[in-house]
């Protein structure tokens, strides 16, 4: 067991902070007890009627240092016979969506639940009133659905003694083990087959998580991620990395903005960006200063012909485009920027010539009705009548540094890994976690997800984090990739929601033997090495 520094000091240094810590007030502040509200529904899925039960309830977890350390709130929808009883022998899959912090309200709202909102794509979304629609593309007919608030987000509440532990990388991977294996319990699911789906940084707990259920007595069967960030080191200091794994989306936004110099389609251009930003890019940041001019002007004509953007600019940007910068320049003569969340969507900002946008436009087309329309379902329809007002996100402060007020990005990866540091980081790097489930369970599936458009999480350096797993060649085959036409909420485009939805059809329907029908990645040409 790892032992923090308090723990390795003295005895004698130890006795008066226990005193100290035994005199102190207990808090005043109190979790609410565990509630439910179950409610019965019907929905029309390709001529069949499904009758299924919604329940939305809270579970108390505790922590190692607080007991009752939060109350977290999950909505779940079951298949149900006639008294109410979900079937023990179905699938049941755990969603949330990342932030960190954030509540589950577009997973909940726009993906895979019975009911999905009705809002227009890659476009202004108008205010209410908003539409909540059958979903088609709903997963219940494989498997129960149970999405899940993060700690103080959503309908979730954290006692604030709590928060340190919780509100970091590792706490929080603790603190859905312990929500999964309560809800396991109460609801009498142990021996169902069990699935987890999470997005954005949900892909980073959900990559630990895999981990550490299994060390906490539960096996998935499989486990989806998309939009996925597994791995926080390309983004901590813009290294060449960086500029390579966002190449090929920038050239993807350009494509549909009708900015690239290419009549291809898109596959195709996206194939020419991938072999462009792994071979020529890649050797061009790498040399650095000693890159000699011609080559350099060579390399930014390239780049600009996939990314639209000026060749100049390309060139007086030292080949090194950060994504802002490139969501500000790509439109600039039209005024517009582009989206980081949905490459494809575009609006307005108020300060052309700074390189910070005003406002994310795409998170502020959507996130209005999604919250609105989150806030209705769950009182109006679902019945939850309890107090405080929904969070979208859990109210910690992103530039504190001190545990309890920020979040704590150190994570400890699992015992053996390679690494300098030795197994304790100061970011999370969950590729290790994710290699470490596969292999001590060789039966567990991968199902990776990414759009194409995505300039938060962009899908190459997905690939090259898959690439570095580690895994023996017999076990690679566990992962299987998707592409979808949209971005970081790939769900959000109804197309791409369709295909999602066939995609974890196939998904549930297959073990591992049958994921290279499902896979889509497309190979590259293996790198020439002369010696």
């Amino acid at each position: 067991m790892e032992q923090t520094t308090e723990q390795t000091a003295s005895a004698a240094a130890q006795a008066p902070q226990q005193q100290t810590a035994q005199s102190k007030p207990q808090s005043k502040q109190q979790l609410p007890e565990p509630c439910e509200h179950t409610t019965w529904h019907s929905t029309n899925i390709d001529g069949r009627e499904l009758r299924y039960t919604a329940t939305v309830g809270t579970l108390l977890i505790d922590t190692p240092k607080v007991k009752r350390a939060a109350s977290i709130f999950f909505t779940a929808f079951n298949l149900a016979d006639d008294e109410g009883n979900a079937d023990p022998e179905r699938p049941v899959t755990f969603i949330f969506n990342g932030g960190p912090g954030s509540s589950t309200t577009f997973l909940l709202m726009g993906s895979i639940a019975p009911k999905c909102i009705d809002v227009p794509d890659a476009a202004p979304v108008p205010a209410a009133p908003y539409h909540l629609e059958d979903n088609q593309y709903t997963l219940l007919p494989h498997s129960d659905l149970v999405f899940i608030d993060a700690a103080g987000a959503g309908f979730s509440e954290i006692l604030d003694e709590a928060k340190p532990e919780l509100w970091s990388v590792d706490g929080d991977v603790a603190g859905f083990s312990a929500f999964i294996r309560a809800y396991l319990s109460k609801y009498h699911r142990w021996n169902s087959p069990k699935y987890v789906l999470g997005e954005s940084y949900g892909t980073t707990r959900g990559a630990a998580l895999a981990y550490r259920l299994q060390q906490d007595g539960v096996a998935l069967n499989g486990l989806t991620l998309i939009s996925n960030i597994l791995d926080y080191a390309f983004t901590l200091d813009t290294s060449d990395q960086f500029y390579i794994g966002y190449f090929p989306t920038f050239a993807s936004v350009a494509k549909y903005h009708g900015r690239a110099a290419s009549d291809t389609e898109l596959a195709e251009h996206l194939q020419a960006a991938r072999a462009f930003a792994a071979g020529p890019l890649r050797l061009a940041l790498a040399a650095g200063a000693s890159l000699d001019d011609e080559t350099k002007h060579r390399v930014a004509a390239r780049y600009a012909e996939l990314t639209g953007l000026d060749e100049q600019y390309v060139y007086d940007s030292d080949l090194r485009v950060v994504d802002m910068r490139f969501r500000k320049e790509l439109l600039r003569d039209e005024e517009k920027i582009v989206g980081r969340y949905d490459g494809r969507v575009a609006g307005y900002d108020l300060d052309r010539m700074n390189d910070e946008e005003t406002f994310v436009v795409d998170d502020a087309f959507l996130d209005p009705a999604y919250s609105s329309l989150a806030n209705a379902y769950l009182r109006d329809e679902l019945g939850w009548d309890r107090e405080p007002e929904r969070r979208g996100f859990a109210d910690f402060d992103w530039n504190a540094t001190e545990a309890g007020k920020g979040w704590t990005w150190w994570h400890k990866q699992p015992d053996m890994t390679k690494s300098s540091w030795g197994q304790n980081i100061p970011f999370p790097n969950v590729v290790p976690d994710l290699a470490a489930a596969i292999a001590h369970q060789p039966t567990l599936k991968v199902l990776i997800g990414n759009g194409v458009y995505d300039l938060c999480t962009p899908f190459f350096q997905t690939e090259y984090d898959i690439d570095h797993l580690g895994l023996p060649k017999p076990l690679r085959a566990n992962v299987a990739f998707t592409y979808y036409p949209a971005g970081h909420m790939l769900y959000s485009s109804k197309p791409s929601l369709a295909k999602f939805a066939h995609d974890l059809d196939r998904f549930y329907a297959t073990d591992t033997s049958g994921l290279a029908a499902i896979n889509e990645r497309p190979a590259l040409p293996a790198p020439t090495i002369n010696l």
